[in-house]
């Protein structure tokens, strides 16, 4: 059993360090100090030594580890490392999965992947991605190119800010924050990103008021033991902007050639809420879930947009098919109520068109 416990620990700690190799001393050291192995007396240290080297003689032997040096090693020590190839499963992904996860990891903006947070888990695909050789990962790495919209602002958010929040998230813990000069303690829900901004939707403990807040100007000190009951986590897990309240029904009226090289089996969404679109003989329309607030009146301005309209009985027909209340729980699917809502988001459209013609007049 000593010697099963002693291969294990030798596995694991080479398991660890990934491709790097060690030599017997750097293992003998390391597992000295997790109390695997000891060398109280000089005695003691030469009998756990060649404890030691036995077992990794029997591993190599089963292939389980692979030497740098081997008979050619001359004066130098030997160096050890796992061999991957007998643990495919165990502490590796295989071609696939690695090559998903670095190109997932491509989708993430360059800005982002400083975040504290986010460094560990690019750490352990680095660690476990050894069945890609360097260059095949640094292609992956980079083979998609993030190129941000002309309203995103990327805003530097301190190291630990992130880590606190996301655990503080997970465990449904409550936060003790400092927001313009106001310290509460709050219950953090979501983050997400807007304009490049992210920004954390959260409820105040005192009223379980619901707020979004700008991430940069947030300072975190410490989780509390405040748990948020789990009946506010699934009420609010979904909302974003509190003004995100009543969502309707939009049409949008493009050129008929706007879906030219679009095959009718392939849908292309111009919009993230558009669910249903289709091409006539004099104009393409897409009906998608629209709010009413200046933060959307400027997001879906298009330089082809012919019309925007408020739906009609068969576009309200499509939404129900859809199950759009799945995702969007305030949606009405009355005509009259869409009509109503269209006509409020008009004030936010002539607000945001009004602006832009100042700027071209200034």
């Amino acid at each position: 059993m000593k010697k099963t416990k002693l291969i294990i620990e030798i596995l694991k700690l080479l398991s660890e360090k990934g491709e790097e190799f060690l030599t017997t001393t750097e293992i003998f050291e390391l597992l000295r100090r997790r109390g695997i192995l000891s060398k109280k007396t000089p005695k003691e240290e030469k009998q756990e030594r060649k404890r030691l080297q036995r077992a990794l003689n029997d591993l190599f032997e089963e292939g389980y580890v692979e030497r740098r040096f081997g008979e050619h090693k001359g004066k130098k020590p030997e160096e050890w490392r796992l061999n991957l190839r007998a643990f495919p499963y165990l502490v590796s992904y295989t071609h696939e999965e690695v090559m998903s996860l670095f190109v997932l990891t491509a989708f993430v903006p360059k800005w982002y992947r400083e975040f504290e947070v986010l460094k560990p888990a690019l750490k352990a695909i680095g660690k476990f991605g050894k069945v890609l050789d360097a260059e095949k990962k640094e292609i992956a790495r980079e083979s998609f190119l993030y190129l941000p919209t002309p309203t995103e602002r990327l805003s530097a958010i301190e190291g630990n800010t992130l880590k606190l929040l996301f655990q503080a998230i997970v465990e449904r813990k409550g936060i003790l924050v400092t927001y313009k000069n106001l310290q509460k303690e709050i219950f953090p829900l979501r983050i997400f990103t807007y304009n490049g901004n992210l920004y954390l939707s959260a409820l105040d403990k005192k009223g379980r008021n619901y707020r979004t807040y700008l991430l940069h100007r947030l300072k975190v000190h410490q989780i509390t033991k405040t748990e948020l009951p789990l009946f506010y986590r699934k009420r609010y897990k979904d909302l974003f902007f509190t003004f995100d309240r009543e969502p309707f029904i939009l049409k949008i009226l493009l050129p008929a050639d706007y879906y030219k090289d679009v095959f009718p089996e392939y849908e292309i969404l111009l919009y993230p809420t558009q669910f249903h679109y289709r091409v006539n003989k004099d104009v393409t329309e897409v009906l998608l879930v629209a709010y009413q607030n200046y933060r959307f009146a400027s997001w879906i301005i298009l330089d082809e947009i012919m019309a925007i309209s408020p739906p009609n009985e068969n576009d309200l027909s499509i939404a129900k098919k859809k199950n759009l209340r799945k995702n969007y729980p305030d949606l009405s699917f009355s005509l009259r109520e869409n009509k109503r809502r269209f006509n409020l988001f008009k004030k936010f459209l002539q607000e945001f068109l009004e602006k832009r013609k100042n700027l071209l007049k200034s």
